[in-house]
């Protein structure tokens, strides 16, 4: 059972018991960590508002192009398990001199072939300096109370502000250079030299990366008030929340969530407030109107815009929160019984559900589990989160699963599979975030349809309803996540407060349809349990548009077996970095064409009603 449960579960079991029945080539893009499924985490709780969503390193964007090496990686270059990975700090030092030797090698007039060694070498600092921040971040997450990686996280969190700098002027000084149109056709990416011919168009100055490092404190903040939160009881008893969660029920846990909600929201919520106020600057000094279209255009490079994404909103109060409610009426998906799995078990079902998938899913596994390049081990000290992230210097991506030890690993792994399987064959080529989700998502769906030789009937039958429970709680909490969101950053800066954040938040939870009655103080608090809302501003809008691709892969499976496995991997192997360009020339419809939210609640009416 995962360690934080639904609260609508909570409130079902209060209730019952109440009413006396019982019942988650050049230098490379800095990359984001890919995260983990969105929505309600696939247990019997599934219409979970506490997803522990994956706290990811941000790297600050950049337009860098990303390296294609070609050639497997095994007998080229060294890969070594990944609990043998040494981490070190970088020193930042060591790649101010490198550009320094750039510039003095372009005001010499050296050889191409030496200018190309020391970018080169800047290149492997770069790479060096995410690979460290990387291994920080997941050797953080796998064990919390570790206080070394926490404060080296913290650290590199704060320095990626001034790496992206130190980018920066690497390329405005080719780019301002006599050598900038050799340097383009030979080492950089068409349209180099134009981009970079001017730095008075610089995104990093000084003053964005002193807003940027403000960022990074109060992430820092953040994560340290819910890396081992305390409550304490009626009786005066302080006692570890984490732990807790696992320990209590019924009114015991239910007063434990109350407690935690009150000890917690003003901190958190001022951390909140302060973030919200320094990326708006930020916004401000880049000169977009506000953060949401900073956000979407720089941070995520959306081929869709903040105006898409509301009408978009619109259709799923329109269309999907009246079937959710509709469905959630019914009751029928409360009882679901997840059983028990554990990790031996769970690579058993998941190695039977991959083999059929093609020799290059297969042999991505195998190279992920022979270098311990995941972890799927359940812990209480491990982050409430699952990500991807890739490892730069060996060019791997690494996989991790805070495990529940039930039927939910088995999605959630796929999920993050799908992220894997991307970073794997593709070396981490760019894309934007919202293609990256429909690898995942689809490939949940996918292993679905792979499953029946190693589960039996009920945990087949249960896992098939639990997926398509969450996709429909996944609409209807993402959507009014992103709602949210567009409401507290649209807020005046002497407008934003604690209290403003937790009537926002639940207003838009009625909106949308899952509000209980009579709950309204937990309800409007819940934003406090969502990371990306720290750490990833703007992310979860990603999570129902691009599943509308994943379903559309899903029903070319049904359709015809073999078919929807055939159309992922035309789209793994892609021509283009962004989601609708991939789509569309893989001929499907794209999220926002007229109708789309009418077929999905279509399909999931036939699904979940019959």
């Amino acid at each position: 059972m995962k360690k934080i449960l639904s609260l609508l579960l909570v409130l079902a079991l209060c209730l019952g018991l109440l009413c006396g029945c019982g019942g988650r080539t050049g230098l490379p893009l800095p990359k984001v960590p890919t995260p983990d499924q969105s929505g309600a985490i696939p247990t019997p709780d599934l219409s979970s508002l506490q997803e522990a969503f994956d706290a990811l390193p941000k790297p600050a964007a950049t337009s860098l192009p990303h390296v294609e090496p070609t050639g497997v990686r095994e007998g080229q270059w060294d890969v070594i398990p990944f609990d043998e990975m040494p981490y070190e700090r970088p020193d930042l030092d060591d790649l101010r001199d490198a550009i320094d030797a750039v510039g003095q090698a372009l005001d010499a007039g050296a050889a191409y072939e030496t200018l190309e060694e020391l970018l080169d070498k800047c290149d492997d600092l770069y790479s060096s300096f995410y690979t460290m921040y990387s291994i920080a971040f997941i050797r953080s997450c796998q064990d919390m109370t570790d206080e070394f990686y926490a404060d080296e996280y913290a650290w590199l969190d704060e320095a990626s502000a001034d790496m992206s700098q130190l980018i920066e002027q690497l390329y405005f000084r080719c780019g301002m250079s006599d050598r900038a149109q050799e340097l383009e056709e030979k080492y950089f990416w068409p349209g180099f030299a134009e981009e970079y011919a001017d730095d008075s168009n610089a995104f990093y100055d000084d003053e964005m990366v002193a807003l940027m490092q403000q960022e990074s404190d109060l992430v820092a903040q953040y994560r340290a008030l819910v890396a081992s939160p305390t409550v304490t009881l009626a009786d005066g008893t302080e006692v570890d929340y984490f732990t807790s969660l696992e320990e209590f029920s019924g009114y015991a846990y239910l007063d434990l969530l109350i407690r935690y909600y009150s000890s917690y929201n003003q901190p958190l919520g001022q951390i909140y407030v302060d973030l919200i106020r320094v990326r708006q600057q930020q916004a401000a000094h880049a000169g977009y109107a506000n953060y949401e279209e900073m956000a979407f255009d720089h941070e995520f490079r959306r081929d869709y815009s903040p105006e898409q994404a509301a009408e978009y909103l619109e259709g799923i109060r329109r269309h999907i929160v009246p079937l959710f409610l509709e469905v959630n009426a019914s009751g029928d998906f409360w009882s679901l019984d997840t059983g028990r799995i554990d990790e031996a078990r769970l690579e058993q079902v998941l190695r039977s559900g991959i083999q059929d998938m093609g020799q290059d899913v297969v042999d991505t596994y195998e190279f992920m589990v022979k270098y311990r390049l995941c972890d799927l081990s359940y812990s209480p000290l491990k982050a409430e989160m699952s990500f991807q992230t890739y490892l730069d210097a060996y060019e791997v991506p690494f996989l991790f699963m805070d495990a529940g030890g039930d039927l939910g690993d088995i999605t959630t792994f796929s999920h993050e599979f799908g992220h894997y399987l991307d970073g794997y064959l593709n070396y981490d080529a760019d894309e934007t975030i919202d293609l990256a989700e429909c690898f995942s998502q689809a490939l949940e769906l996918l292993m679905l349809t792979r499953l029946g030789e190693e589960l039996n009937a009920r945990e087949l039958d249960t896992l098939y309803d639990m997926k398509m429970w969450d996709i429909l709680n996944m609409y209807v909490q993402q959507g009014a996540f992103a709602e949210f969101e567009h409401v507290i950053y649209s807020a005046k800066p002497e407008e934003l407060s604690v209290d403003f954040l937790n009537s926002a938040f639940l207003q838009t939870s009625k909106d949308y349809g899952f509000a209980e009655e009579g709950f309204d103080e937990l309800y409007s608090m819940f934003w406090m349990d969502i990371t990306h809302f720290f750490e990833q501003p703007f992310y979860v809008i990603t999570y129902p548009v691009s599943h509308d691709i994943a379903m559309q892969i899903f029903q070319l499976e049904q359709a015809q077996p073999g078919q929807g496995m055939e159309k992922y991997l035309e789209m793994l192997d892609r021509d283009y970095p962004d989601m609708l360009d991939t789509a569309l020339n893989a001929g499907l419809e794209s999220p926002f064409d007229e109708g789309r939210l009418e077929k999905v609640a279509a399909t999931m009416r036939q699904i979940l009603l019959g």
